[in-house]
């Protein structure tokens, strides 16, 4: 008798659309940006990197308060100085 061998089963996937808050520029084909999930105040507000061979990174997030957002600007303006750094390092 034949053994039977199970495949794993598809994960359900799920597709979320974002809102953009804030768009911090690009560097090398990399775009840095602040998303929220539409239509979700309450959801955090994230700072990802867009492009490159994930599409999509998730570098951190943020509460979804005033403060929160601040903080994540901050994260993000840093965050860009240092992709700018390497980026001319890497490219020369």
């Amino acid at each position: 008798m034949a053994d039977v061998i199970q495949f794993p089963q598809r994960a359900v996937t799920q597709t979320l659309h974002f809102d953009e808050k804030h768009a911090f520029g690009e560097i090398g084909g990399l775009m840095l940006s602040l998303v929220q999930e539409q239509g979700n105040e309450s959801a955090p507000i994230s700072l990802v990197l867009l492009g490159g061979v994930g599409g999509f990174f998730l570098l951190e997030s943020f509460e979804p308060t005033p403060q929160g957002f601040d903080s994540a600007k901050i994260a993000g303006d840093i965050t860009l100085r240092a992709l700018a750094v390497g980026h001319d390092n890497w490219s020369e």
